[in-house]
């Protein structure tokens, strides 16, 4: 069984856009920028390496 999230999208809110865009964008916006922060988290906690 797949969920389809546009269906449970139009079940919650009644509407599958935001501001004109469909909420697919929005998803893939969502998780680009999840994926940004845990980098940013990873790469700023890391110390120097000494030489």
């Amino acid at each position: 069984m797949m969920i389809r999230w546009s269906e449970l999208w139009l079940k919650l809110f009644g509407r599958t856009q935001l501001w004109g865009v469909d909420m697919g964008f929005w998803v893939a916006m969502a998780a680009v920028l999840l994926i940004v922060i845990a980098m940013n988290v990873i790469f700023w906690s890391m110390k120097p390496k000494k030489h």
